[in-house]
């Protein structure tokens, strides 16, 4: 039987899964070579808290040389589907101010998907996605829990909402609060979006 089929959990915690800031941040040679000299250049005067958010999260949503948001150098995935629907952006330099527009529109309340101070839901769902592609998800079961909570910027919560598979783990969190862990930065699960772009101590 499917635990999590048909089932909302209250708050935006994933229960089965403990959360970490001790993961190994490895970055691909396509990240290396191509997004990080790119982001330092369109965000040279950003502050690096908003800079690492997004670069972890282009690395955890595989860019790499051959992947699909490298090859529409749409590093954060954003548009993507569960169905297959991809936005691809003219240069990696666009896609990344892409990346960043995203952001600072859900920090200002812009953005539907994210509705700040108010109750957002969550749907159970069956992803198609991992459901077609086991390996790639590490054999996790494609049947998503929903989830109840009221949004307030919490990295946790933006994260549910943002993709489907941390619905089922906390890898895609427990890999941001690690990497901001390597330049001395302490974020938490319940840290919110708009305090930790402001981050700029080393």
């Amino acid at each position: 039987m499917e635990k999590y089929k048909n089932v909302t959990i209250k708050g935006s915690t994933y229960p089965d899964a403990p959360y970490n800031d001790e993961v190994t941040i490895t970055f691909s040679k396509g990240m290396k070579e191509k997004y990080l000299p790119a982001i330092a250049a369109v965000m040279k005067d950003r502050p690096l808290g908003f800079r690492l958010l997004l670069t972890v999260m282009a690395m955890q949503e595989g860019y790499d040389y051959g992947s699909k948001n490298f090859r529409t150098n749409n590093p954060g995935n954003l548009g993507n589907t569960d169905n297959g629907s991809t936005k691809a952006y003219k240069t990696l330099e666009v896609g990344i101010t892409a990346q960043v527009q995203e952001i600072e529109k859900i920090i200002s309340n812009k953005h539907a998907a994210y509705p700040m101070n108010k109750r957002k839901i969550i749907k159970p769902f069956f992803s198609k996605e991992i459901a077609n592609n086991p390996k790639t998800y590490g054999g996790r079961s494609p049947y998503l829990p929903g989830y109840d909570f009221i949004f307030t910027g919490q990295l946790d919560q933006f994260v549910k909402i943002y993709a489907t598979g941390p619905r089922t783990g906390n890898n895609y969190i427990n890999r941001i609060i690690s990497y901001y862990k390597n330049f001395g930065i302490k974020i938490t699960p319940e840290s919110k979006l708009q305090d930790i772009i402001k981050l700029a101590h080393l």
